[in-house]
């Protein structure tokens, strides 16, 4: 009898850890794959605003969360007196502002959970996993997008009713899929790099950072986005350094060469029809780059006087009108900016000394912390994405860094 009963008493603790895998897994897919939940009129913009009321009880009761809430109570409850005081203080506020606001006040307690069971690699592992998982479908909804496909009315775009007619003709030559536009969907392709570069190295398959970048190249034509590409780049590079031989570098040139000849020639790129477009469109035909620089930098300016006359923030659709007023333009294109101005100054403040502490230990921060930070960091400096949910949650895990011991109960073993 004693031999049946020993069995249970091992089970229980796999099934439950096998179920927080499955639960994160499918946070991680959700997060790339953002299907917009008020299509079906619930009061959640998306799915990832959902998630938190349904996680935060099923994973937050877990005894080294709350070991760790415990011992790290002070910098938890400074994080949230901060991101409250930001909705009393801040000049403007409107439903939206309060609601980004509470958002990003959830994900960072849902965070903090996460990262303190991330000490289990495996957890960690299904996270990642999750995203590159979510970023695959994503990218599926984004060529079905590409056909005309109406799919605002199953939450999987961004619905343009109302919206000014040169802003839709921008949208849709810069495709976002479940992003609002091209420029938002290259930069969450892009930060999904930080899972796949941790699996890559976990595992040591190179192979899963080359389907990733491949993925993101894929979705190149359709999105337009230049800077996306660039981290991912860099660290493909890195990555596959010491596997570079002189004939493959050769032959890659080689290829450069006659696709340059091919253009001189002919004024036409050999290549796909979209990809050709897309390439001709953003790198050779780019003629408004001086203008582009000129507006990001008015743009750019203007936002921060505004922050030094603001410094808790004016929210987020007056500061739009306020920057429209004196430039023309809606964004600073910079989302340490926007946040400021939406979030108001301590909580940019804290994100950016959160990042450098990161990037400045990165053996004491782990490997997700600081493959997430590389990412992130040109993201938010050649964008403004700091009301976009993907790069919300991953501020939030910025945020929640400041409220996790560095040195982990040396009685809870690192599984994996």
């Amino acid at each position: 009898m004693m031999g049946r009963t020993l069995p249970i008493r091992d089970e229980a603790p796999a099934l439950s850890a096998a179920a927080d895998r499955a639960a994160v897994f499918l946070l991680g897919v959700a997060l790339q794959f953002n299907v917009l939940t008020s299509s079906f009129g619930l009061p959640f913009q998306r799915l990832s605003d959902l998630l938190p009321f349904l996680l935060i009880p099923w994973l937050g009761l877990r005894r080294a969360v709350i070991a760790e809430a415990l011992r790290n109570i002070a910098p938890i409850g400074a994080i949230v007196v901060l991101l409250g005081a930001s909705i009393v203080l801040k000049a403007h506020q409107q439903g939206g502002d309060v609601y980004l606001t509470l958002v990003l006040l959830l994900y960072v307690v849902q965070a903090f959970i996460l990262l303190v069971l991330f000490r289990d690699r495996r957890i960690e592992n299904a996270f990642c996993i999750g995203l590159l998982a979510g970023m695959l479908a994503s990218l599926a909804v984004l060529f079905l997008a590409s056909t005309g496909a109406s799919l605002d009315r199953f939450g999987l775009a961004v619905p343009l009713d109302g919206v000014d007619e040169e802003l839709k003709l921008f949208f849709q030559d810069k495709l976002g899929g479940l992003w609002i536009s091209g420029n938002e969907t290259g930069h969450v392709f892009a930060l999904g790099g930080a899972a796949a570069l941790l699996l890559s190295l976990r595992y040591r398959l190179r192979v899963i950072y080359l389907v990733y970048f491949a993925a993101l190249l894929a979705s190149f034509p359709l999105t337009n986005n230049r800077a996306g590409l660039f981290m991912p780049g860099f660290i493909l590079i890195v990555l596959m350094r010491r596997n570079l031989r002189p004939s493959m570098v050769l032959a890659a040139l080689g290829v450069l060469g006659v696709l340059l000849l091919a253009w001189s020639l002919t004024g036409e790129l050999p290549l796909p029809g979209t990809l050709a477009q897309a390439v001709e469109r953003r790198f050779t035909e780019d003629h408004n780059v001086a203008g582009n620089f000129d507006e990001r930098f008015l743009s750019g300016v203007t936002a921060l006087q505004l922050v030094v006359e603001y410094p808790f923030g004016v929210g987020e659709i007056a500061r739009r009108d306020e920057l429209r007023a004196l430039t023309g333009l809606m964004t600073p294109h910079n989302a340490f900016v926007s946040l400021a101005l939406q979030s108001g100054l301590a909580v940019a403040l804290l994100l950016i000394a959160g990042l450098v502490r990161i990037l400045l230990a990165p053996a004491v921060s782990g490997p997700f912390l600081t493959y997430s930070a590389l990412f992130l960091i040109p993201s938010m400096m050649f964008e403004e994405l700091s009301v976009n949910q993907y790069f919300l949650f991953f501020m939030a895990f910025v945020l929640a860094s400041w409220a996790i011991s560095s040195d982990p109960d040396p009685e809870r073993p690192r599984a994996g």
